[in-house]
């Protein structure tokens, strides 16, 4: 198979803040909150042909009140969701190369722009079609 630079576009919602997340909320709360927002970007990544990359990075533009570092938390739930759909082999930095968080009122209010660029790319299923 030929290795490629794959760039994939999501449009996701705002999640909940970090600050949120962790101001004394039970782990069960956590995992239900993260299973949410994991379906929505596996509904986002069937629009697009499966890869398999060997490092990636991320991209977030977003448009809500919270601060950007708050916005992390949709880097983190959407580097989850590429590693247990098996699009990445891991999260961590050996794969996992660069973040950027940028707030931009250009983007639709309380809503995400997540680019993501897989490096050195494999097609795995090749009957989808973008």
């Amino acid at each position: 198979m030929t290795l490629s630079e794959q760039i994939i576009t999501l449009d996701l919602p705002k999640t909940i803040s970090l600050n949120s997340l962790y101001a004394g909320k039970h782990w069960t709360f956590r995992k239900k909150i993260k299973d949410e927002y994991k379906g929505i970007v596996e509904k986002e990544l069937a629009c697009y042909d499966h890869y398999w990359a060997e490092n990636f990075t991320i991209s977030i533009r977003y448009n809500a009140r919270a601060d950007v570092d708050n916005f992390v938390l949709v880097s983190k739930f959407v580097a989850d969701t590429l590693v247990s759909n098996g699009w990445v082999t891991d999260d961590s930095p050996k794969y996992y190369h660069k973040l950027c968080i940028t707030h931009d009122k250009s983007i639709e209010k309380n809503r995400c722009e997540v680019t993501i660029k897989l490096i050195n790319a494999q097609l795995l299923d090749e009957d989808k079609s973008t």
